[in-house]
């Protein structure tokens, strides 16, 4: 099943263009947030939506913003979402993971946020290292 997500940040105040891209990519249900930053951690709907989803749904958003202006969280949600088995479509930059360039694009996302986790990790390790001397 198609999914929708739709956010207005604080100040905006409609979601038409986004409602109807949405509609038009295939969405039956769409969930909504009004006046949530992009950098929030908690967007209700969006966490509702993700309860709700299933394996082989999809998760369409209209831009990438709408679902995270923060890159560190944006990968960390499109990770959550492979790994339940739900695919997830960006309509205005193209990110479709119901097909080969867009499972690609996550397998890169993938890839990217291992290494920043195993470099951290090193970074850590020696710090601890270098105090306990």
């Amino acid at each position: 099943m198609k999914l929708g997500y739709a956010r207005t940040s604080t100040g905006e105040d409609s979601l038409t263009v986004q409602l109807e891209a949405l509609r038009a990519a295939g969405a039956v249900r769409i969930w909504e947030d009004h006046g949530i930053s992009g950098s929030a951690v908690i967007k209700p709907a969006y966490m509702e939506m993700c309860a709700y989803a299933h394996p082989g749904d999809e998760i369409i958003v209209w831009r990438l913003d709408r679902l995270s202006r923060s890159l560190i969280t944006l990968v960390s949600e499109l990770q959550e979402l492979g790994e339940r088995q739900v695919e997830f479509q960006s309509l205005c930059e193209g990110i479709d993971t119901t097909a080969p360039y867009g499972r690609a694009f996550f397998h890169t996302v993938s890839a990217f946020t291992t290494f920043g986790h195993d470099v951290q990790r090193e970074r850590a390790e020696s710090w601890l290292a270098e105090g306990q001397g």
